[in-house]
């Protein structure tokens, strides 16, 4: 192993909260019932084919909820997103500091992946950060793997893979990754030994 790649939402930032999602709800007038058509939106929106206005009104329309403030919703959606894990931000600072090559592949639209950049500074620190609205392409996309190794300019082989998601790991390793599903920062810690 000579470089690590990082997913991060429910790795390097917490997924949203139970609270998180109860703020989205009520910025677009609507329930639980809202979310299965966000994932089901959400795909287009991380690759970067539709903006803000176009997922806001599409979910709008499908979930049957009445129109609402795009602005609002979008404000509710990323700044219920933006939460770090401390723990594992100074994990993978310590690694960098340590010289090992690191990297982020997240799927993630336009607009949220700007303010992540924005609020957290230590996306600098990262030998590459390459998120899916920039390549037009999404997670579990083969070639959004070729991409992030490119830039990091570390091959499959040796290289680690952390995703919370199965789905994204199964693809990892198919791809040739030594892929990890990550449940906390131990199961990074355990990985790296």
């Amino acid at each position: 192993m000579s470089a690590l790649l990082f997913d991060l939402y429910g790795v390097l930032l917490k997924e949203r909260t139970d609270a998180g999602r109860r703020r989205v709800e009520l910025a677009v007038g609507g329930d639980a019932g809202i979310w299965p058509v966000y994932e089901d939106l959400r795909p287009a929106y991380d690759s970067g084919d539709v903006g803000d206005e176009r997922f806001w009104r599409q979910l709008q329309v499908r979930a049957g909820v009445a129109p609402f403030d795009i602005v609002e919703a979008v404000e509710a959606d990323w700044a219920t997103l933006m939460a770090e894990d401390p723990e594992m931000v100074a994990l993978v600072l310590s690694l960098i500091d340590a010289g090992v090559c690191c990297g982020i592949l997240s799927n993630v639209p336009a607009g949220l992946a700007g303010r992540a950049r924005k609020q957290h500074g230590w996306f600098q620190r990262f030998d590459a950060v390459t998120m899916s609205c920039d390549i037009g392409l999404i997670k579990p996309d083969p070639r959004a793997f070729a991409v992030a190794l490119d830039a990091m300019g570390a091959t499959a082989k040796e290289t680690v893979f952390f995703d919370a998601d199965p789905v994204n790991v199964k693809a990892a390793e198919e791809f040739g990754l030594r892929a990890v599903l990550f449940t906390g920062p131990a199961s990074v810690r355990e990985a790296l030994k």
